[in-house]
């Protein structure tokens, strides 16, 4: 889960860097540890105020979101966001891609948010639901 550009980064990863990937992927000389013997795969993505893609950028590559074996993903935006048209076809992108999405939409509400606006409790259903189907 992440909000805004922690959001982007958790998608960064779930895109190039899960599974079994260590260290040695972005720097030949790091040396692999007990911890990288832990899968970086995850069972749901959270994108608050946010989308799979680089920063400002929502992605609407199939393509790519297909190639990232993607788990499902709970996407929460306002309406007043200025990349609130970004979400929705960054979402619209991962449904093509066959990614499970979970919309959440709060009306009027700007970027930056934070647990405002009540969407914390329809999350929590949402998760529990992933959680209890894996």
């Amino acid at each position: 889960m992440g909000f805004s550009a922690g959001g982007i980064l958790c998608g960064e990863m779930l895109l190039h860097f899960d599974g079994q990937t260590d260290g040695t992927a972005l720097d030949p000389d790091y040396v692999p540890d007990a911890l990288d013997a832990v899968s970086a795969d995850a069972a749901a993505c959270g994108m608050i105020y946010s989308f799979y893609g680089r920063l400002s950028v929502g992605t609407t590559d199939v393509e790519l979101l297909r190639s990232g074996n993607l788990p499902p993903t709970f996407y929460c935006y306002g309406t007043r966001d200025p990349f609130y048209d970004q979400f929705l076809a960054n979402a619209d992108a991962a449904e093509r891609a066959g990614v499970s999405v979970e919309r959440l939409q709060l009306d009027e509400m700007p970027h930056g948010f934070g647990a405002r606006g009540g969407w914390i409790t329809s999350y929590d259903a949402w998760l529990t639901e992933i959680f209890a189907n894996q």
